[in-house]
């Protein structure tokens, strides 16, 4: 277990702590506001916090996690290691930014709260965002923060065990329509003609037709074909009808 010091515990620490921490790193942690117990834990600890209490490990806190509310918050990228970050921290900090704060900014999507500019359904588009604008919209940037900060973790605590995560492949097929055009009512299947000539889709009028007397296979019964594969590779395969 980790005990972490902080001068306010929110809800918007509890979460984003658990998340990096509980979920991702799979480390077990606690929080106290209590100088006199975080100096008396003997196990890995750390205080995330405005400045330090002495020369422990030590996180600089950025003020997003103790507000209340969405405020407007400039942000300046900048590099750790060659990974974007941002809400830097004085040298004091193990690290050269806030990972917490950055970290709940980018998972609540804390700037879509902000003052945009909406698309034109009324959404916000991504070409907007900070990860967009800075190359980084399609990395998990806050998973490479997460472990790089175990690194620094286990540097300063060699002795820490930390778990080792495992995962299991599960392949998941959707069928919204079993068949394309078998099994069909007349009331359909005589529609489906109807509107295919109106459009004057002649190709798919005679797919439908053929598939209905058998010249073809209908274009959605790849089950076995799903089938053969799931046993060929030996992966669990769900299937959602």
């Amino acid at each position: 277990m980790i005990l972490i010091y902080t001068h306010k515990v929110t809800p918007r620490v509890r979460y984003i702590f658990k998340h990096i921490f509980t979920r991702i790193l799979q480390i077990t942690i606690n929080f106290t506001s209590k100088i006199e117990e975080f100096v008396a834990y003997n196990g890995p600890k750390f205080s995330y916090t405005n400045v330090p209490l002495g020369k422990e490990f030590f996180i600089q806190s950025n003020e997003l996690l103790f507000q209340q509310g969405v405020k407007d918050v400039e942000i300046t990228i900048q590099k750790w290691d060659g990974v974007p970050c941002f809400f830097a921290t004085i040298e004091a900090s193990e690290i050269p930014f806030d990972i917490f704060a950055a970290s709940f900014f980018l998972i609540s999507r804390y700037e879509e709260y902000m003052p945009h500019i909406k698309d034109k359904h009324g959404r916000f588009a991504a070409t907007n965002s900070i990860a967009y604008q800075n190359g980084f919209l399609e990395k998990p940037l806050v998973d490479v923060w997460a472990f790089k900060f175990l690194e620094t973790l286990q540097q300063k605590f060699p002795d820490f065990d930390c778990p080792q995560r495992n995962y299991q492949y599960i392949s998941t097929i959707d069928v919204d329509n079993a068949y394309a055009y078998k099994y069909k009512s007349f009331v359909r299947t005589i529609g489906g003609f109807l509107k295919d000539a109106s459009q004057f889709k002649i190709f798919t009028m005679w797919d439908r037709f053929a598939v209905l007397f058998n010249f073809k296979k209908d274009p959605f019964d790849t089950f076995q074909k799903a089938i053969e594969l799931q046993k060929a590779y030996k992966i669990k395969t769900i299937f959602f009808f």
